[in-house]
């Protein structure tokens, strides 16, 4: 790898610090570029806050095109042959009105939201072949990697930003792999090096239905019940999604109106058709809308004492505070309640996000995520996990499946898409972005929502089939109808 430049970043005591020297009297940074690895080692017996590191490679013109991957498995991916400049009208619109909303940590730690960044890796195709030049972090457990590419000069920039954390010590700053092959024998290689083994799971295709794509959460007992009866054998589960609790997102007050019976009746209906009972949740997020908000407001993250909003949805809701014991309690009973009392047997974690939005008591975002991973996957033994709205590499090995795609609204196409380009809304967006995350089914078990939408017709719907093996689609999606035409799924 060609290093042609490297800058750094800091805050050491009052002082903001801007540098590119590798080496003075407060700190010595050793980079090696051995074979295909670009690694770098920092020395210190200072204490240096907010330290950020840029490297600078130079890449072959052969290479015209850039494959991205977004900072959550949801955001879209994008095709790119020169650069992206964002919106103005656009950044103008996330920086003020969305200021306040929670959308603003969607994102990674406001930083610019471009088209052009990737996260964790990325990868950029030669004309008219099938060679691929791929970068790809090996270490997301300290801070997540950033990537922005410079089409005039031919320069990739890597990012790694230790915000929230500090660094006094022997500290690695980077550990990254360029792989430099056809398509196919780069991504059997990162598998080795990601250490994924495909024999430790179930090689049948996952097909699931969800409540989400047609009905959004508008929810009861009955619907659900009658979606249930009404499903085929080729389904392996059923989830149950957003609009159970009362008002506001809230696992602990079950809406007794539209669900008489509970939770429990509808777990009983589900496996009575011989399969998996699965309950989406956002298990970080606590809305201010929830009927027990004020039992557990003390958990929520603040700062400056004030709760922050870091999430868009259910009133604009806040983050539990992972790093509090009685959050850890809190995540506890949460999962025994869905599990022994209610009985499902797979659940799927959405906003992952939420739980390394801001960083807290020395850790960065990408600790956050991983010790909130770590802790779900110890609460939910024995259960089928999946993961969404999370940074794809923080998830890998670490849940039996993958979300790659959002739950978008009924629409097929949003204006506002061509100025947030970053965060799309309609269907037409988001399923023109999933040919672009092919890799990441292929990497890992990623699975994927196709929303029950008429312009969605067969040979739409196969060409989703063919880059994602596993799917939650509605059941009309699977039988004889006139709209759109009957889909057979391959059992490869």
């Amino acid at each position: 790898m060609q290093i042609i430049n490297c800058k750094m970043s800091y805050i050491f005591g009052d002082n903001i610090v801007f540098t590119t020297e590798l080496k003075n009297n407060d700190y010595k940074i050793d980079i090696e570029t051995s074979g295909n690895i670009l690694s770098a080692n920092m020395q210190t017996n200072k204490d240096f806050r907010d330290f950020k590191i840029e490297f600078y490679l130079k890449i072959d013109k052969k290479y015209t095109t850039l494959i991205t991957n977004g900072y959550q498995t949801w955001i879209p991916a994008h095709k790119l042959s020169e650069n992206k400049k964002p919106s103005k009208i656009g950044s103008f619109i996330i920086k003020n009105i969305y200021k306040g909303t929670g959308l603003e940590y969607i994102s990674n730690f406001n930083d610019d939201k471009t088209v052009s960044s990737s996260y964790g890796f990325c990868y950029l195709k030669e004309n008219n072949s099938d060679n691929i030049l791929l970068f790809a972090s090996l270490d997301e457990k300290d801070t997540f990697t950033k990537f922005n590419y410079d089409f005039e000069r031919n320069v990739l920039k890597i990012i790694r930003d230790f915000k929230g954390s500090s660094i006094n010590k022997n500290f690695n700053l980077i550990k990254l792999i360029k792989i430099e092959e056809n398509y196919d024998n780069a991504v059997n290689k990162l598998k080795e090096l990601y250490k994924i083994n495909d024999d430790n799971k179930a090689q049948k295709r996952l097909i699931a239905d969800s409540t989400f794509s047609e009905y959004g959460n508008k929810i009861n007992e009955k619907i659900i019940n009658s979606k249930i009866h009404r499903l085929q054998k080729d389904y392996q589960m059923f989830i149950v999604g957003d609009g159970y609790s009362v008002n506001g997102y809230d696992l602990f007050s079950i809406d007794c109106k539209r669900f008489p019976k509970g939770l429990k009746s509808i777990v009983d209906n589900i496996h009575a058709k011989g399969i998996k009972a699965c309950l989406w949740i956002a298990p970080f997020a606590i809305s201010p809308l929830s009927k027990s908000f004020s039992k557990y407001q003390d958990l929520v993250v603040k700062q400056n004492e004030k709760p922050v909003t870091t999430c868009p949805f259910w009133n604009n809701s806040y983050s539990l505070d992972i790093t509090k014991n009685e959050s850890i309690e809190y995540l506890k009973n949460l999962f025994d309640l869905i599990i022994n009392d209610w009985g499902f047997d797979a659940i799927y974690c959405d906003c992952m996000y939420m739980a390394g939005s801001v960083p807290l008591q020395g850790k960065t975002s990408a600790m956050l995520i991983s010790d909130a991973i770590n802790l779900i996957r110890e609460l939910t033994k024995g259960t089928t996990l999946i993961l969404g709205g999370v940074p794809f590499l923080s998830a890998i090995n670490n849940c039996d499946y993958i979300s790659i795609s959002p739950d978008t609204k009924n629409n097929w196409n949003n204006p506002f898409d061509k100025l947030l380009p970053e965060f799309p809304l309609s269907i037409k967006s988001n399923v023109k972005g999933l040919i672009h995350k092919k890799i990441l089914d292929d990497l890992y078990f990623s699975i994927c929502t196709i929303p029950n939408n008429k312009k969605i017709k067969s040979k739409l719907l196969s060409l989703i089939a063919a880059n994602c093996r596993n799917l939650i689609i509605p059941e009309n999606m699977l039988k004889q109808t006139t709209y759109p035409a009957k889909f057979k799924l391959n059992e490869e």
